[in-house]
């Protein structure tokens, strides 16, 4: 069970480098390049989803991916950020950990 909440980690991340490298992609290359993280990023995440719910894994995984690429676009991008910004990254964060949470008492119980 670690090792698929683990993918879906790797996965967010890869998310964060496939976003940012999409801008900045200017050739079939990095366009090839672009799309084979993608593609890493989605068998992550299913792969995960064999042992979590499907639903709290893309749960998990879209809300870890956003709140990576919104920091990555404040931290290396310079892009606005408010306190808005922050108290929903916040919203967000505490969403994903109740997920998890929620998941491993569920998994707990049934066995």
């Amino acid at each position: 069970m670690t090792k698929s909440w683990f993918e879906i980690f790797i996965g967010a991340l890869l998310e964060v480098v496939w976003v940012s490298a999409m801008k900045h992609q200017h050739s079939l290359i990095s366009a090839i390049v672009v799309v084979l993280i993608l593609i890493l990023s989605f068998y992550l995440m299913v792969d995960a989803s064999k042992n979590i719910p499907a639903g709290t894994t893309y749960a998990v995984y879209v809300g870890l991916g956003s709140l990576f690429v919104v920091l990555a676009g404040v931290l290396v991008y310079h892009e606005a950020f408010s306190m808005a910004k922050l108290f929903f990254l916040i919203l967000l964060t505490i969403g994903v950990i109740g997920l998890k949470i929620v998941t491993d008492i569920e998994e707990r119980q049934a066995h």
